[in-house]
């Protein structure tokens, strides 16, 4: 019953739209070119440079502490025609300090066509923390680990409707490979009941399916294992006479399901309610977060909150509960940069244990326009 009421829910809803949802991580997203360059630019330099340090010093049976230091530099050359079709192409390249070799150095293209309100990207997507996703379906981390996404994406918005869903081709198979396929399919998404110029009410949507199998490979075949989370809520924002300042509460119901034919954990089910409210000031926002789940499991989750352990293979946990007290200062300058800095205390009530972190990103957009003849 509850796999056809997803199945439903989420044809009725695969296009409704995607709004901040819990952490504004607007400042981190993927270089826009319009924002950067003439709006007649049809040949152009684009330079994309992202500096990072993230420490977890967690005591738990679930996740373990970690630090990543580096930098990620993405330089691209543009181009744009007439019509409605861009192009992009460039190296992405990711340093981790400690390490001599680079940890990532990959080609990168983009075919975008843009009507009116739609955008569809085919190559590497607007990914990673672009899909606005909450932190039960997808990490911080994640940009680091996993920044760059390739495959298929349409967005955009009609009226009171926006959305985002793509498909992520993360690992091809051939007929000599020994491993499996393995992709990802989401969309994020959002219907605005109210959008006055202070008060917002919205409801959003997410889900993500991520897939391990395929046939071609070379035997022996591992099982197929598909899991299926999905979220949606209530989001209120009431912003200041500045518009600036603001106070937000977001409440989110999540949902797990292992659909594999074989099942792929000893959870095949769970459940999760996720409560956010939080105070922006100038450049300064306060949240306040609480996580209730029960047998809940998404692969790409901040780890620490799910009922699956990743530093101990074996380790499940019935109920996860927990608390955080977080501050943000963030300032940006025009998109050509942006400086976010993040604490975040949480007290799991599950193993009765504190546990912090710190997040810094300072991102640097550069774009120089090509004359033309």
């Amino acid at each position: 019953m509850h796999a056809k009421k997803i199945v439903y829910f989420f044809i009725i809803l695969l296009n409704f739209s995607f709004a901040f949802s819990q952490i504004d991580n607007s400042y981190l997203y993927t270089l826009n070119p319009d924002s950067l360059l003439k709006p007649q630019t049809t040949k152009a330099f684009l330079f994309e440079c992202t500096n990072y340090i993230k420490n977890t010093e967690y005591k738990s049976n679930v996740e373990q502490g970690a630090t990543w230091v580096g930098s990620q530099f993405h330089p691209q050359l543009y181009f744009k025609t007439k019509s409605k079709f861009n192009f992009k192409a460039g190296f992405f390249i990711q340093k981790d300090l400690g390490n001599n070799s680079f940890r990532t150095l990959i080609p990168t293209y983009t075919f975008t066509y843009t009507n009116k309100n739609i955008k569809v990207n085919f190559g590497t997507l607007d990914g990673s923390l672009d899909h606005n996703l909450i932190e039960p379906l997808y990490a911080t981390e994640n940009y680091i680990d996993k920044r760059i996404e390739n495959g298929l994406q349409f967005k955009g918005k009609l009226k009171k409707l926006s959305f985002d869903n793509w498909i992520d081709w993360e690992k091809m198979i051939y007929r000599v490979s020994t491993s499996q396929e393995i992709f990802t399919a989401g969309t994020s998404c959002n219907l605005s009941l109210i959008s006055s110029e202070r008060f917002k009410v919205n409801l959003p949507f997410q889900m993500l399916v991520r897939h391990h199998g395929g046939e071609i490979y070379k035997q022996p075949h591992f099982p197929i294992k598909s899991q299926f989370d999905f979220a949606y809520g209530t989001s209120f924002k009431l912003t200041s006479l500045n518009k600036k300042d603001y106070i937000k509460l977001d409440a989110f119901f999540t949902f797990y399901k292992d659909i594999s034919p074989t099942k792929a954990d000893s959870f095949f089910d769970g459940t999760g309610q996720y409560i956010t409210l939080s105070y922006k000031k100038n450049n300064c926002t306060v949240m306040l977060n609480y996580w209730d789940a029960h047998q809940f499991i998404s692969p790409l989750a901040e780890p620490i909150m799910l009922s699956k352990s990743r530093e101990y293979p074996g380790i499940y946990m019935q109920y996860r509960k927990m608390a955080m007290f977080r501050f943000f200062y963030e300032i940006t300058n025009n998109k050509t940069w942006s400086l976010v800095a993040r604490i975040n205390n949480l007290y799991d009530f599950s193993e009765k244990s504190y546990n912090n972190s710190i997040d810094m990103f300072f991102k640097y957009n550069f774009g120089y326009n090509f004359r033309s003849r």
